[in-house]
């Protein structure tokens, strides 16, 4: 039997067969309105006569349900839009009988002439044979579809019009029954009402009810829009902490045909639950300096670099240069953006470069080829235990690839040279925030030259949810193989931004900076990864500890436990945006870094990691290696010469 209902679950009632029920229920209306008019008295009704006006009214009504496809509505799925159509159909068709009646006048015959009273009886009966018959199927097939379908229990936060969208959604799917349960509404001119026979609940009340009932395979689906992050973030860790899991409704724009499919209701994201709002950058003028420049973007194929290619494009570049060494990477991304061009009709031409920053030939023959007047560079080695054990690749690309990248734009007059950072060149205790730190020192170096006309600009900011290699996806991967997540000590913490927010900043330095700035980002109060470790479990409808285990695994090399915007040397001024700070850092000579960095390419490649860790050392004072073999580095005595002495 189950297996016959599975079979037949997806099958609907032909809009023919739907038409022939009605033309029943139509037929039978007709009687049961002419034995009313003539009190249950049979012996009044002439059946000669009678038969024609049955066939006249079947007729009619008929002809109208075709023109009008009152049959073509999925019975399962009716709702007050059919119950509109059937009474707006049964009314013209009334209109027009009563139209016909009047033809006795000019023809003198009675077979087209049926009393008035008839049709009135004949209008109500009809309407309620009809919707009846309708919510009567659609209730048994909701009944039986119950017994083999998969019940899910719902609570929907939202009693407003996306809120009862929401419910119709649900309740009109056919791969799986929603049970709504409830609304949630903070609006206490609703609470207590109840919407199309579901009772509304403030939240208070809401949680007392998930408290006392032990609720099996429950959620809750966030439906309204107007609400500050801050209070749907109380408010979903309200209902987190019960063991509820949380899903969102998205934005109108983003339904299919401009319907909601259940399909669309997504998991609250974990950048919903940020310990601050979402940091908004006007970009008002950056148009007016990106708008048909030429633009290079190294490291393009990234999580950053691609999300800054798709930022840049919105203000009409003539051209984009995107380059990385990536080919696969580069290539996904080359056919989203020839689609994204195409569907949005850009008139900004793209080109794809695979290549390296530190194969300097190539580099200079790209810029003669393009001449970009503005490069975002974004290319670099950015995981810490990988460059910790590579500190050659860390200096090759991420300082001496930036190095003869900022050059390069010297050289070919670029006007404008944006470097992405990151926090772990403040104070680092890592090769790769050395690495880091040392091309900072000598992109802003290149502004003390009064001969430079490039204008050398950095941006600093903290980690970036859900970028590659970046513990959101971890965690994921982690939860969706049902654990252990790991997280490397329970008191470690970070900043975090959202990939929108940290290219947001990136092009607003590119517009704001005038040479020699470094930007960092006003990015709230850090996050504990512990507490974002368990977020994400609870989000994923689990309970951590019990269902998923969390496991420490110790610092890895070179990390540290929390990480600093800004160096003890170093302050802030403010800029034209609230949340944009420029930091007063220390200035170096530019022939001293030149000098200093051609001797490290030079002997770059015949210096062994301790060499090369030493030289950073003596470059960045305040460079301190932490959980690393390189600790003992910074107790060796250095002579005047530079030279260590064990």
């Amino acid at each position: 039997m189950l297996r016959i209902l599975r079979h037949y679950n997806d099958k609907f009632l032909s809009k023919w067969l739907v038409l022939v029920m009605d033309i029943f229920i139509v037929a039978f209306a007709f009687v049961v309105a002419t034995t009313i008019r003539f009190n249950l008295e049979f012996t009044y009704i002439q059946p000669a006569l009678f038969k024609y006006h049955l066939f006249l009214i079947v007729a009619v009504k008929v002809m109208v349900f075709i023109a009008l496809e009152t049959n073509v509505g999925i019975i399962r799925h009716t709702s007050l839009d059919d119950t509109k159509q059937i009474l707006k159909a049964s009314l013209f068709s009334t209109l027009t009988l009563l139209a016909v009646s009047n033809l006795k006048v000019l023809t003198g015959s009675d077979f087209f002439s049926i009393p008035v009273s008839i049709l009135l009886i004949d209008f109500f009966v009809s309407v309620f044979g009809l919707v009846t018959s309708r919510i009567v199927i659609k209730n048994i097939f909701e009944s039986i579809a119950g017994t083999f379908k998969s019940n899910h229990k719902v609570i929907i936060f939202g009693a407003g019009r996306l809120g009862i969208m929401t419910k119709n959604a649900l309740s009109g799917t056919s791969k799986n029954l929603y049970k709504i349960l409830f609304f949630v509404d903070e609006n206490p001119q609703k609470v207590g009402k109840t919407i199309e026979g579901i009772k509304v609940l403030s939240k208070e009340e809401a949680k007392e009810v998930i408290a006392n009932v032990k609720y099996d395979n429950v959620e809750m689906i966030f439906a309204i829009q107007s609400i500050s992050s801050v209070r749907k973030r109380e408010i979903t860790e309200d209902f987190l902490e019960m063991g509820v899991p949380l899903r969102v409704v998205p934005p109108m724009e983003q339904w299919m045909n401009g319907e909601l499919n259940p399909s669309q209701i997504a998991n609250v994201s974990i950048e919903d639950l940020l310990e601050r709002s979402p940091i908004q950058i006007n970009n008002r003028l950056v148009k007016g300096f990106m708008e048909g420049k030429r633009i290079l973007i190294t490291g393009a194929a990234g999580s950053i670099g691609s999300e800054i290619v798709r930022q840049v494009l919105n203000f009409h570049p003539s051209e984009v240069v995107l380059l990385d060494q990536a080919e696969s990477a580069l290539y996904d991304l080359e056919s989203e953006l020839t689609r994204l061009v195409g569907v949005r009709k850009l008139n900004s031409k793209l080109l794809f470069e695979v290549g390296s920053v530190t194969d300097l030939k190539q580099m200079d023959k790209l810029f003669r080829k393009v001449s970009p007047q503005v490069i975002f560079h974004a290319a670099a080695y950015k995981h810490v235990p990988l460059m910790e054990a590579n500190p050659y690749k860390a200096v090759e690309v991420n300082s001496l690839g930036t190095a003869g990248m900022a050059d390069l734009a010297v050289k070919h007059k670029v006007e404008r040279f944006v470097l992405v950072s990151t926090d772990k060149a403040v104070n680092p205790t890592n090769v790769m925030g050395a690495s880091k730190r040392l091309a900072e020192i000598y992109v802003q170096s290149l502004n003390s030259d009064n001969h430079v006309e490039t204008r050398f600009v950095t941006t600093r900011f903290g980690n970036v949810l859900g970028s590659n290699g970046s513990v959101i996806p971890l965690f994921k991967k982690q939860i969706e193989k049902g654990g252990p997540v790991t997280v490397t000590d329970k008191n470690i913490i970070r900043y975090f931004m959202t990939i929108p927010e940290a290219c947001q900043l990136v092009l607003e330095a590119g517009t704001m900076g005038k040479g020699g700035e470094i930007y960092v980002f006003d990015m709230g109060v850090p996050v504990r990864i512990l507490d974002l470790a368990e977020k994400m479990i609870k989000l994923s409808g689990f309970e951590p500890y019990k269902q998923i285990n969390i496991e420490f695994t110790g610092l890895r090399p070179g990390e540290k436990l929390f990480e600093e915007l800004l160096s003890d040397e170093e302050s802030t001024i403010p800029t034209h945006h609230a949340k944009i700070m420029a930091a007063k850092v220390k200035a170096y000579r530019i022939e001293e870094v030149r000098k200093s960095m051609s001797e490290l390419k030079e002997q770059l490649g015949v210096l062994s990691n301790q060499e090369i860790v030493q030289y950073l050392k003596d470059m960045i004072p305040e460079y301190v290696s932490n959980n690393s073999p390189f600790e003992s580095l910074d107790h060796l005595p250095v002579s005047s010469n530079g030279e260590v002495h064990s």
